[in-house]
């Protein structure tokens, strides 16, 4: 079985091409991710450093090695899927050969050995060009890194014989597990079924693909139930990622259903005319190959407008927050801003001044003292309660002042929550115990972990950056009052609509540079994997084409049919893929609206619309080229050509 399955491997690669150059870009993602995370793990601050730039030093590290680890991540996740869809695929395309393997003796058991052994050789190329690949991509994703400002520039990324391994591994078990699958899938077939095309090959919503969507519909169900119902604003931010997965394997499995639908439609718009007939029955008829067609371009746009929404969604909500949650005027803050003397400038009604300070809060429950995640902002209570909208979770207000503590809205609900014994603030070595007076609800772009009372602190610790919320009298010259304030050493003075929009400026860089550094290669394989598919669907059908041309069909006409198939495919991935993408939304579309008091939302349409010129242009041009290609050979000698 072995030299069949090397037989068979180069007799029909063109099949494989697909394949192997996924398994090469995962093994190559999952290499540059690796090396560069043991890379970080092996690195220590560097010697004769301050304490202040080591701790700096770790945390970069920390963060590189948590985005790597999401990269990574990723790069599985889209590898395990593309891989078993393109074996799937390719499996399919040969069920007629297997079948006439199955009818001259051949076992199951032996075509199944046959294919994983196509795999084997599959994972073991693909191990080699990920590798090759992997050694080119490191140098990038380190520049991506250091150019986000994530990773030190101090740390290395040698090979190591470890990572090595590790793409074997990976490659060995992608493929195989892919393979799998589609063996066991192919061997239940009764082969004169195959060779007569009967209703069991057509049937593509086999028992197997309908349990895998009701079990990924259940759990984006699950998801988004949990998402909307929890309360806070990380778990929809973590779910939605789950939600991402999950609604797209569901999507890519229910794909075949939309097909007919898509095949009516393109009839109805176009009209009864040759090339629009046959591009109809083609989606009609090879509805398992349109599907595969389809998966690829559900996981690209479902990945990158999913995850592009999820961070434009934490933009506007942080310009949101700064622009409608704050009652002022005016926003100026400075190093130096003596802000006590701001309300005795002329046109000032109100300036309620923060200051973040580099204290602690220690919160002990159950005898366990843990240190208080988040910032601690220093507030005048009175003048906090006048400049905020934003109402708390539970407790009031009211209540806050010297010797009590409000918990800010950038706390992470999952490891601050529910009630505690004891609150202590400490300040020069001195406990200064608070009580609770009100929480304020977690927030998308919320930053404060907790607001005290000023007056509490030495002066000392107050002569830092601070930031004062201007109120201003009716009859205020803004130009007046901005001069005084800058006299007084205030060096950024705005309204909080341009600081929210500076802010959001900033942070949608942020967010561009984390986007191409965890979905920019991911978004690339899913895009290769699409032209692929469709350069083999189309590679593989000679036969058919040549019979359109000896029906009386001209090149253009067989040309037109093919891309017009191939794009109606390529509108069922967008749209399927867009749905999954929406869907991942939902729960912070309803946490915002809990938050807020209404729904603050991104979807990325102008992206889509980006990805759909960008796929709908390349699919075109991959399907004219295939198709020539596949023209070349005279329609006499090609009509006999085995599929």
């Amino acid at each position: 079985m072995t030299a069949l399955a090397a037989r068979t491997f180069l007799d029909r690669w063109q099949l494989f091409v697909g394949t192997i150059a996924a398994v090469a870009i995962g093994v190559g993602i999952v290499h540059a991710g690796m090396t560069i995370i043991l890379g970080v793990e092996g690195a220590s601050p560097p010697v004769n450093g301050d304490p202040k730039a080591a701790e700096a030093f770790r945390q970069a590290a920390s963060g590189a090695s948590t985005l790597t680890g999401m990269t990574v991540m990723l790069g599985a996740l889209l590898t395990v899927f593309v891989v078993a869809s393109t074996i799937g695929f390719a499996v399919d395309q040969r069920r007629r050969d297997l079948a006439t393997l199955r009818i001259a003796g051949v076992t199951a058991g032996q075509i199944r050995r046959v294919l994983l052994g196509e795999a084997a050789l599959i994972a073991l190329l693909g191990t080699l060009v990920g590798v090759a690949l992997g050694l080119a991509l490191t140098p990038i994703q380190r520049a991506i890194l250091t150019g986000l400002g994530v990773l030190p520039a101090e740390i290395g990324s040698p090979v190591q014989p470890a990572v090595l391994i590790l793409d074997l591994v990976v490659a060995v078990c992608v493929t195989v597990l892919g393979a799998w699958g589609s063996a066991r899938r192919a061997t239940r077939v009764r082969p004169l079924e195959v060779l007569r095309r009967g209703e069991t090959e057509r049937r593509v919503m086999g028992v197997r693909r309908w349990l895998t969507a009701v079990i990924a519909v259940l759990l984006t169900v699950v998801q988004v139930y949990f998402s909307a119902t929890s309360g806070g604003m990380l778990i929809p931010l973590l779910l939605g990622l789950g939600i991402v997965v999950t609604a797209s394997v569901a999507m890519s499995c229910l794909a075949p259903l939309l097909v007919p639908a898509v095949a009516g439609l393109v009839s109805a718009l176009a009209g009864r005319r040759p090339v629009t007939a046959v591009a109809v029955a083609n989606l009609r008829d090879a509805v398992r190959r349109t599907a595969s067609c389809v998966a690829p371009m559900i996981v690209l746009v479902s990945l990158v407008m999913g995850l592009q929404g999820i961070l434009d969604t934490q933009t506007a909500s942080a310009e949101f927050e700064r622009s409608h949650l704050i009652r002022a005027d005016l926003v100026a803050s400075g190093a130096t801003f003596d802000v006590g003397r701001a309300e005795t400038i002329p046109g000032i009604a109100v300036a309620a001044p923060e200051t973040v300070v580099p204290l602690a809060v220690r919160l002990t429950r159950g005898g366990v003292v843990l240190d208080g995640p988040g910032t601690v902002v220093a507030v005048d209570p009175d003048r906090f309660r006048q400049t905020r909208l934003l109402q708390p979770e539970s407790g009031d207000l009211a209540d806050f002042g010297s010797g009590s503590i409000v918990f800010g809205n950038g706390l992470d609900s999952l490891m601050v929550n529910g009630e505690y014994e004891q609150i202590t603030l400490q300040v020069d070595g001195t406990a200064i115990p608070l009580t609770e007076a009100a929480r304020m609800p977690e927030t998308l772009a919320g930053t404060d972990g907790f607001y005290i009372d000023r007056a509490i602190l030495p002066a000392q610790v107050l002569e830092r950056y601070t930031t004062a919320l201007v109120q201003l009298e009716p009859d205020a010259d803004v130009n007046l009052v901005r001069a005084d304030l800058a006299a007084l050493g205030a060096t950024r003075i705005e309204t909080p609509t341009a600081a929210a929009q500076d802010d959001s400026s900033t942070k949608d860089r942020e967010n561009r540079g984390v986007m191409g550094a965890i979905v920019g290669l991911g978004s690339l394989y899913a895009l290769i994997s699409v032209l692929s598919t469709v350069a083999i669907s189309i590679g593989q059908r000679r036969s058919e084409l040549a019979t359109l041309r000896l029906s009386g069909m001209t090149r253009r006409q067989v040309l037109g049919a093919v891309v017009v198939e191939a794009l109606s495919a390529t509108l069922i991935g967008l749209f399927l893929g867009a749905a999954a993408a929406v869907t991942a939304l939902v729960g912070l579309w309803i946490a915002t609206f809990r938050a807020y008091g209404t729904a603050v939302i991104a979807v990325p349409w102008p992206l889509l619309l980006g990805i759909t010129a960008l796929t709908m242009a390349l699919t075109a041009a991959t399907s004219i080229v295939s198709t020539r290609s596949a023209l070349r050979i005279s329609a006499i000698r090609a009509v006999g050509t085995p599929e």
